[in-house]
């Protein structure tokens, strides 16, 4: 973005405040910032900025100095006296600063220098060609508010043409000059005039703008109270309807409770005239009500009398009753205490039947004990004769043994060679010897084995047999008892 200066700065202001485009009052304070080169605040900066839609510098930036020829001969203008000194001065600053002249103050300076000169070198004719060349643009568009305020200014006279080294301008008079000159005088001092006045009408104007921001912000602000006061006139307009229509429905209602009341009188009349009429009936049937009292109690006596004859025979029937209940009460309690005990009677020989099967089974399981110890004996019996009968066995194979022994040992002595044989034979019998004695170590612990549990088995069946005889005892004397008990009762019912 391209960075304005400090001179378009001000007139892009101007524009916004003569389009209207912002807050006129904080643009004009702004606009007198710029002009008299004081510092804006961050916020105004910013606005304005926004405003402007690019960046700007409070500083303007000079321009180079460029050599001139025309300063030193102003200045000798000035000193000699010659023109107006205040217009020169003017003129000098304005070259000196590098600024633009008016048409008007180029055309007085070359009369000036005309009138210095009396034949014009070209040196300074090229000068003031440059002079005009460089400082006289095109005039600025004047805003509508400037043409309205600022006068036209006269009309100049039209430039001579520069004529060629060594002739004067065609028309040129010395005398017309002066005249023109005091003419353009007086154009300035008007003009000046002009401007002082309209440098007053601008600060009046400013000062008027003020004042308007200042009484549309008073503006503003008693806007907003007579707001506030109309909101709260409003709520209390509100608040008197409500309480207005509040106090007319009490005062209907009222009129309504009035017209009640009279109708109530009316009512209670009608009602105190109807209890009067009551109270002459009600007098009538209490008359006949007493009447019908007096026979009633008269009746009342005589049943009463009866009541108490009655009363006398029922406490008497009462009481008889009383004593055949308490009969009756005892039979009772007699026929639960033989029903009680019927049924620990049931209940002890279910438990003697239990006893009695349990010990059936139990008998049962000794009988069969005993088939177990009869085919054990049997067993062992077999297993005797089994050992008898190897005993027999060993015994006739010792002898044919020893026979053997007998005949080997002759035909050892006549054979060498049937000894070996002999010797091997002999300890083939010595181990059979072995294990036949351990076969008959091992038939002697099991038949003490067997015999120990003889002696336990024979000891249970007896020790059994007694609390079978005894539990036979035992049922038959609750047996014979439980008999009495139920032939007794019986006797009694």
């Amino acid at each position: 973005m391209s960075q304005l200066t400090l001179s378009q700065t001000i007139e892009n202001v101007q524009s916004l405040i003569d389009s209207g485009n912002g807050d006129p009052g904080r643009l004009y304070h702004i606009l007198e910032c710029l002009k008299n080169h004081r510092p804006l605040y961050h916020s105004d900066q910013n606005y304005l900025e926004k405003k402007l839609e690019s960046s700007f510098s409070l500083e303007e930036k000079p321009e180079p100095a460029t050599e001139n020829d025309v300063l030193p001969k102003i200045r000798e203008l000035i000193n000699n006296g010659v023109g107006d000194p205040g217009r020169l001065q003017h003129i000098y600053e304005m070259i000196s600063k590098n600024k633009t002249l008016y048409h008007s103050d180029v055309s007085y300076l070359e009369s000036k220098l005309n009138e210095s000169v009396l034949s014009p070198q070209p040196e300074t004719e090229t000068i003031i060609e440059q002079k005009q060349t460089e400082y006289v643009p095109p005039p600025p568009k004047p805003t509508p508010k400037q043409t309205e305020s600022v006068a036209p200014e006269p009309k100049t006279a039209p430039e001579p043409k520069p004529s060629p080294r060594g002739t004067m301008p065609k028309g040129w008079n010395s005398s017309t000059d002066s005249g023109e000159i005091e003419k353009i005088s007086n154009d300035i001092r008007n003009e000046e005039q002009k401007i002082e006045k309209q440098k007053s009408l601008s600060s009046e104007l400013n000062a008027h703008r003020s004042k308007l921001t200042q009484l549309v912000s008073h503006r503003k602000e008693y806007e907003q109270k007579v707001s506030q006061e109309k909101a709260t006139l409003e709520a209390q307009i509100q608040e008197e309807r409500l309480k207005i229509e509040s106090q007319t429905k009490l005062s209907e209602e009222i009129i309504a409770q009035k017209e009640e009341l009279a109708k109530v009188k009316k009512e209670r009349a009608k009602i105190i005239k109807n209890i009067n009429a009551e109270k002459t009936k009600i007098a009538k049937e209490l008359a006949q009500q007493k009447r019908q009292l007096a026979q009633a109690q008269l009746e009342q006596e005589k049943i009463e009398k009866q009541v108490e004859t009655e009363q006398t025979l029922l406490a008497k029937m009462i009481e008889e009753q009383k004593s055949r209940l308490l009969e009756q009460a005892s039979i009772a309690n007699e026929i639960k205490s033989k029903q009680d005990d019927l049924e620990k009677t049931k209940k002890d020989y279910e438990f003697i039947v239990s006893q009695v099967n349990e010990e059936k089974a139990k008998f049962a399981e000794a009988e069969k004990l005993k088939n177990s110890i009869k085919s054990k004996e049997e067993d062992l019996i077999k297993s005797k004769e089994d050992r008898l009968n190897l005993i027999t066995s060993i015994s006739k194979e010792k002898e044919l043994i020893a026979k053997k022994a007998k005949e080997e040992k002759e035909r050892l002595k006549s054979q060498a060679k049937l000894a070996k044989q002999l010797k091997k034979e002999e300890k083939n019998y010595e181990s059979l010897k072995k294990k036949h004695e351990k076969t008959e170590q091992q038939i002697k612990l099991k038949n003490k084995k067997l015999k120990e549990k003889q002696q336990k088995l024979k000891q249970q069946i007896a020790a059994k047999d007694k609390k079978l005889k005894s539990l036979g005892t035992k049922t038959k004397k609750t047996a014979k008892k439980s008999t009495k008990k139920t032939t007794t009762k019986k006797k009694s019912s």
